[in-house]
């Protein structure tokens, strides 16, 4: 074998042979960079610059088997006509909802996975689908590392706190082996007066201002058409949205078809961080699924509410075909 100092010498064909022998052992015979650098008598460095020449000639393959199945041409179709920087389209012909919720917690976890790291704040929303995804991490996807995670509302009046904001909150730090903050409030309160009295206590308002500032903000979207908190606001509450134009909600705030805030009466007396803080986050990765999230899906985009969207197949399908 030729001497790899003289390396910057060797011919095109002497280079290939010798980075091939570099990637075979760290890739099949999974020598350290170290032990390598030590064997062919140069530094760590000069292997780490050869591993990376590898793979840009391709010498080098790297390929990625995700363990579920994704509809790339309606990712393509989607990407295209709303241009949304990231998504996944999990496959769910024939299967039951328990089967699809699953497999979306799965990808949702691996996702996550993929973009925290030290330090990150995570704002995170509430409801059923998050539950799912918490759970998921919670059972299968712990991990040692320290990060903030925050409700980006206030706590809601539901009847399985576990699905609650400040549950999830909770939970997903723990899992994460990191730490949490609380909005010490209700999602709704009484009155105007009142909303502006709190949000001025110090510890609600440090928890709200980490919340405007958080890296990825995990959320799902609500149907106003199919009255997803029916159980929480209650008919007329929807029947008076639905005049004004209102089609989906996110952390509270309610948004018409263009992804432009509805304002109500509601608005005036919720604590939490605002619509248009959405826009100043980094990844707002929203996950949901089934054909009745599908307008409120697309008002979230049209508005540029959303970053990262993973949804599944039939949910796609209404997104790119619905008028």
């Amino acid at each position: 074998m030729e001497d790899i100092k003289n390396y910057e010498n060797m011919t095109l064909q002497e280079k290939w042979n010798m980075l091939a022998t570099v990637a075979n052992l760290y890739y099949n015979s999974e020598m350290t960079q170290n032990e390598i650098a030590a064997r062919m008598f140069t530094s760590r460095s000069k292997i780490s610059r050869m591993l990376k020449e590898a793979r840009e000639l391709g010498i080098v393959e790297i390929s990625i088997k995700e363990p579920w199945e994704r509809n790339l041409e309606l990712e393509k179709q989607i990407q295209d006509k709303y241009q949304i920087k990231n998504i996944r389209v999990v496959m769910s012909k024939e299967d039951t909802k328990e089967q699809i919720m699953g497999r979306l917690s799965e990808v949702s976890a691996y996702y996550l996975d993929s973009i925290v790291k030290q330090n990150t704040i995570v704002g995170i929303s509430w409801g059923n689908t998050l539950y799912h995804i918490v759970k998921y991490i919670d059972t299968n996807n712990k991990k040692n590392i320290p990060i903030t995670v925050v409700p980006i509302m206030g706590a809601a009046n539901v009847k399985r706190p576990e699905r609650d904001s400040m549950d999830l909150a909770k939970s997903l730090a723990g899992a994460y082996g990191g730490n949490y903050q609380y909005i010490y409030a209700p999602l709704f309160v009484s009155s105007k007066e009142l909303k502006n009295s709190l949000i001025e206590d110090t510890t609600i308002k440090e928890a709200i201002s980490l919340a405007k500032n958080a890296d990825i903000i995990l959320t799902s979207v609500g149907s106003v058409e199919y009255k997803t908190w029916a159980n929480y606001l209650g008919e007329k509450t929807f029947l008076t949205l639905e005049k004004q134009g209102a089609i989906g909600h996110i952390g509270g705030h309610f948004y018409n078809m263009e992804g432009k805030e509805v304002y109500t009466k509601l608005s005036e007396r919720m604590i939490g961080i605002e619509l248009r803080d959405l826009l100043n986050c980094k990844n707002v990765v929203c996950v949901a699924y089934g054909q009745a999230k599908a307008e409120a899906i697309k008002g979230a985009l049209r508005g540029e509410l959303i970053d990262t969207l993973i949804i599944d197949t039939e949910c796609a399908e209404r997104v790119i075909h619905a008028v």
